[in-house]
């Protein structure tokens, strides 16, 4: 017979939940709204091409998928709610509040600034990015979400999920069902919340095109290379067709962090790099000379290496793709060109 005093306190208001966060969701989306608007005001005439039913309904997609990650409170209520006395959990509805409003709102910021702002306009877009602003809504990169943020991110979904499942098997066996219950739901509600952002991200993501000269950056967590096309030569004979691809690798002084020593190295990530054709084959280069793509680098220092590729003559619409080695946890990196469904950045050549 289970003690009458097991399971008090464990249930979910949910009535009482719902009064709160439903009072609250209308600020949620004036605050979303409001940088939307301030977005569109100091920018204008960027986004005038923007005005029409279309963009208006990827708009209101959007904003339905933001409302969908403010329904993530009611995850918190049934994870929190029966271990923590009311009075506490009343304070910290407006703690989980307020940090998700600044998490709403970094995230639509970066949106608009990295997906939504060079795609609206893009000939003022490049107007804009000439200037060389570190930053500039027009930098192609590896990542189309912040790299620190998507690291600290995945590390923080493991790292919960490792103890929200140890919890789960703990209070199981200790013969604690409820709280076994509200573990499981928090695992449901973190996964759902993680890939929703993961393939919200990667849908999101458009392929690019980078004409000669052109830098795709790769972010290295505090700092940034850059590569580009700088020479292409070619020579054909009857069945193949040979290119002689350079590509400059540059180490941009200018997107360090404060805390990185100036002086300090970078040994670059592992890299791939393939020709692809319109039909979608793939070509590895048969030998490269010049600085290897794995040598270090100190801030502003570039080196150049020459790429050999053997085509097939028929081959035709070829892109050149570089990128990050894959690695397993690529596929789960949020805004990672590696992860599931994401575009890719390719060279014209």
């Amino acid at each position: 017979m289970k003690p009458e005093s097991e399971g008090k306190g464990l249930s979910v208001d949910l009535k009482a939940a719902s009064r709160f966060w439903e009072r609250q969701r209308p600020w949620y989306n004036a605050v979303l709204l409001l940088l939307v608007v301030l977005w569109v005001g100091f920018t204008w005439p960027h986004f005038r091409p923007a005005m029409n039913l279309v963009a208006l309904g990827k708009m209101t997609v959007l904003a339905l998928l933001a409302n969908l990650c403010y329904c993530a409170g009611y995850a918190m209520e049934g994870f929190i709610q029966p271990m923590v006395e009311q009075a506490y959990w009343r304070r910290l509805r407006w703690v989980v509040w307020v940090v998700g409003m600044l998490l709403a709102i970094l995230l639509a910021n970066y949106w608009i600034a990295d997906e939504i702002y060079p795609a609206v306009n893009p000939d003022r877009a490049a107007i804009v990015g000439a200037k060389g602003v570190t930053g500039s809504v027009t930098m192609a990169s590896n990542m189309n979400f912040p790299a620190a943020l998507a690291v600290l991110g995945f590390l923080g979904a493991c790292i919960g999920f490792v103890l929200a499942m140890a919890a789960l098997i703990i209070f199981w066996l200790a013969g604690k069902r409820k709280f076994a219950r509200y573990a499981a739901v928090a695992i449901g509600a973190g996964s759902a919340i993680y890939f929703g952002l993961l393939i919200g991200f990667s849908l999101g993501s458009r392929a690019h095109i980078l004409s000669r000269g052109q830098e795709k950056h790769f972010c290295e967590i505090d700092c940034h290379l850059a590569y580009s096309v700088v020479d292409v030569k070619t020579h054909a004979d009857a069945l193949s067709k040979d290119y002689v691809v350079t590509l400059r690798t540059r180490f941009d002084e200018t997107t360090t962090s404060p805390h990185r020593p100036k002086d300090a190295p970078l040994t670059p990530s592992p890299r791939e790099v393939w020709l692809i054709d319109s039909a979608g084959r793939e070509y590895s280069p048969v030998s490269s000379t010049g600085t290897s793509l794995m040598t270090p680098l100190k801030p502003a220092e570039s080196y150049t290496t020459q790429l050999n590729f053997s085509v097939p003559k028929d081959a035709s619409g070829l892109r050149l793709l570089l990128n990050t080695t894959l690695a397993w946890p690529d596929h789960l990196v949020i805004g990672d060109e590696n992860s599931w469904g994401h575009k890719k950045t390719y060279f014209a050549l």
